[in-house]
């Protein structure tokens, strides 16, 4: 299989990059990361440890990595050596109005070796949606079902977001997708070797050292109070595969077993991507259309969400369960109120809940985040 790049994508590793710990040169719109062993062997070698220690420890808004190496008489051709990659930097990671220092950088998951890479449990879980949608619309009983669940839990006085509807999806799953009938004595049907899903197994990406990335900032795309498009900046950056960009990894499916969910071939599981796909992008684009045409121009391409700042309905299907769309906001919204005080979901999600559509600037356009292609080859 191939997967591609439509829009930028990142999958976070969890590791978070302070300022400290990266050499930005806005002159070259460049990033480089550091393999932190050899940077610190640098610093013993040329007998700058004292003077680094100084700087960490008084560090200041005022000074980046770079501008103390330089300093010192060094610059990046300097310590070639200790960087493992660098990223494109196009958008400033300095924020001159409210402070001199860098921002923090959410990177891209890689290999110990520094190659970038997606795991396929990351793909696999976009399938495992995308299967349990296309069977919700084989199975209107169960969706009314979990429906009235979840709106008696929210009207609760007891509600506790994430357990409760963690609890629900995770019964919703077991109803669907544990249709293996093992002899075994003493395995319950929601033990998880009944699941049909043990049919599907896909490997991580090939890993790519070659890959470019680029440092991007999280764009919330929200309406105003005249619902005209007002896109707003976010202090969070993560490093991202570029569009047009292709790894490839292995899928296999065990047709006995797969088949008991509708899945008897990759076409299959790629038509069932394809169809959660494009319900997501269809609410989003009757919220958001108008406004943000620029933002769906070349989305079609794509026939999944992956990885991070994606948006809540492409990762959940809470809306898919509801009866139309306005149910589903009205009560979304409520969901998000009660997970989310400070926010003002009851207040503001007017047209669609959540209101934003979760966005980046790339090449000087508004792009949606985390759009892919995936297809046999």
């Amino acid at each position: 299989m191939c997967l591609k790049a439509v829009t930028p994508i990142n999958i976070s590793d969890g590791i978070v990059l302070g300022a400290k710990d990266y050499l930005y040169d806005s002159r070259r719109q460049k990033v480089y990361f550091l393999n932190l062993h050899q940077w610190h062997m640098f610093i013993y070698k040329h007998m700058l440890l004292k003077k680094y220690e100084s700087y960490l420890a008084n560090f200041r808004d005022k000074q980046s990595l770079l501008e103390w190496l330089r300093m010192q008489g060094y610059d990046i051709d300097d310590v070639r050596t200790v960087i493992t990659s660098e990223a494109q930097a196009t958008v400033n990671l300095m924020d001159n109005e409210k402070k001199k220092t860098l921002n923090d950088i959410n990177r891209h998951i890689q290999q110990p070796d520094g190659s970038l890479y997606v795991p396929g449990s990351s793909i696999k879980g976009v399938f495992r949606t995308a299967i349990l949608y296309t069977l919700l619309q084989k199975r209107q009983d169960v969706k009314v079902k979990y429906w009235r669940q979840i709106q008696e839990k929210i009207s609760s006085n007891y509600f506790k977001p994430y357990k409760d509807l963690n609890k629900l999806i995770s019964d919703l799953e077991n109803e669907l997708l544990h249709t293996l009938r093992l002899l075994d004595a003493g395995i319950r049907s929601n033990n998880a070797v009944c699941s049909a899903m043990r049919g599907l197994q896909v490997s991580d990406t090939y890993a790519s050292r070659k890959m470019q990335t680029a440092i991007l900032q999280k764009v919330d795309g929200g309406l105003d109070k005249f619902d005209k498009a007002s896109p707003k900046k976010l202090p969070i950056f993560r490093e991202c595969m570029l569009p047009e960009a292709e790894l490839f990894f292995d899928v296999k499916i065990e047709k006995a077993v797969m088949s008991t969910i509708g899945i008897s071939s990759v076409d299959d599981l790629l038509k069932a991507t394809h169809s959660f796909f494009a319900a997501v992008t269809d609410l989003l684009q009757q919220a958001f259309g108008k406004e943000y045409q620029e933002v769906f121009q070349g989305v079609s391409a794509g026939n999944m969400f992956l990885g991070g700042n994606t948006g809540f309905l492409s990762k959940t299907l809470l809306a898919m369960l509801a009866p139309d769309k306005d149910t589903a906001k009205n009560t979304i919204k409520v969901l998000l109120d009660k997970s989310f005080k400070n926010h003002k979901h009851l207040l503001r999600d007017k047209v669609i809940a959540p209101r934003t559509l979760k966005c980046t600037n790339y090449n000087g356009k508004l792009m949606l985040m985390g759009v892919a292609e995936v297809r046999k080859v």
